[in-house]
């Protein structure tokens, strides 16, 4: 399993829910949640936890981004 429901909160779940709902006025923003729908059913886990496994990955991706290029300006 790719994630764990210990990593979702209320909180984030209502985060989510709030952009479901503003992604019936937002077409982009629908295919990316049926992009995550889908990745969520093709890896068995919730839609939820695989909303927050994708978040992680970009927020480490960017981490790692920022550190090499500081890495590179010294």
């Amino acid at each position: 399993m790719l994630g764990s429901k210990e990593g979702v909160d209320d909180q984030f779940i209502g985060i989510i829910d709030d952009l479901v709902v503003m992604s019936e006025n937002d077409s982009e923003l629908a295919e990316g949640l049926k992009w995550i729908d889908a990745q969520s059913q093709k890896n068995g886990v919730t839609f939820y936890e695989m909303a927050m496994i994708i978040l992680r990955k970009h927020m480490a991706e960017r981490r790692a981004k920022e550190w090499l290029k500081n890495k590179l300006s010294q």
